[in-house]
């Protein structure tokens, strides 16, 4: 990751030095540990106070490494919802065409630009078309599939992670035993196996709240100034989000396997080359499964694990999903 990042800032450095830094960057990569790391180097390049650039210490490079920064906006998803909506880009578009006070760049990082919703999507469209001179905008995603085309059209695109993450252990390997065991018994099976998903995703969920709130606290406590630390700490509302918004980047890679499961069984039922097998290591296994699978079977197992995707994004409760995907198993 530090090669890619490091070989991106210098692309960055080249073209700011030849005065062609393009209008708009869609950064594609994990957001926390990519994404938001190269916009924050980057726009200390454009907004540093130093004599060599960026010096990491000037007022400025302060203020943008603490987000506070005042000719910059710093947008996430809201809360919950983990959408981004119109009214926050109505918000940018207000600070957007205001004049600097710095006399020099105004910026946007768009963190999750796949979360904007179709209203926002159309208006950040129309700020894309018609910016302000000396704007620049950095839209941070892991789901560049899920960008609306169009924008995706006015952005010059940074990769920074080529392969889909990989879900962290031990939970790939809970979620590969739970794939693997015959579905026996009806519906009794079916149920036991939505309960076993349940445990999987609850304990996925108090693990990360268990980090993020150490990892919030040790961040507020890090602050210099100690007002700033008084008046933030008690923000549970943010909090609030970064559990959310990491639960739902596990979850998707909980789907995403199960997609690919689903996918290999079909694969295996069409008669298709077992090389192209996504689950390499599980070859056997699938194989054994397919053999008691009709086509018409496999493709509603994978069209099921596709429709609980589309469920969870309406935020219905993880029992309503789950247990309705599971009554339509077939292996």
């Amino acid at each position: 990751m530090e090669n890619k990042l490091s070989g991106a800032l210098s692309s960055f450095d080249a073209a700011l030095a030849a005065g062609r830094v393009a209008q708009a960057y869609l950064v594609v990569g994990n957001l926390r540990e990519e994404g938001l790391p190269f916009a924050e180097q980057a726009l200390m390049r454009l907004f540093c106070g130093g004599m060599m650039k960026p010096c990491g210490d000037c007022p400025d490079c302060t203020r943008i490494r603490e987000h506070k920064h005042v000719d910059v906006a710093w947008i996430e998803p809201e809360k919950k919802s983990r959408v981004v909506g119109i009214d926050r880009i109505r918000d940018l578009q207000s600070m957007i065409y205001q004049t600097s006070y710095s006399g020099g760049w105004k910026a946007v990082v768009l963190s999750g630009a796949d979360r904007l919703g179709e209203d926002a999507s159309n208006a950040f469209l129309k700020t894309l078309e018609e910016p302000p001179p000396r704007s620049i905008y950095f839209l941070l995603t892991e789901s560049p599939q899920a960008v609306m085309a169009t924008i995706l059209s006015r952005c010059q695109r940074i990769i920074l992670s080529t392969e889909p993450e990989r879900l962290p252990e031990p939970w790939r390997a809970e979620l590969l035993e739970l794939l693997s065991e015959p579905l026996a018994g009806g519906l009794m099976g079916r149920l036991i196996r939505g309960k076993k998903l349940e445990a999987l995703l609850a304990g996925m969920k108090k693990e990360v709240e268990k980090e993020e709130t150490v990892r919030f606290r040790e961040e507020q406590e890090a602050l210099r100034n100690p007002d700033d630390r008084k008046s933030q700490k008690g923000d549970e509302e943010v909090l609030a989000a970064r559990i959310e918004a990491r639960f739902r980047a596990l979850r998707s890679m909980v789907l995403r396997m199960m997609l690919f499961w689903y996918r290999d069984l079909l694969v295996l039922v069409c008669g298709t080359d077992p090389s192209q097998l996504r689950h390499q290591d599980q070859a056997d296994i699938l194989q054994g499964i397919a053999r008691g699978l009709c086509y018409g079977d496999a493709l509603a197992n994978l069209r099921m694990v596709e429709g609980m995707e589309r469920q969870f994004e309406r935020n219905l409760p993880m029992e309503t999903v789950i247990t309705g995907a599971m009554n339509g198993l077939s292996a």
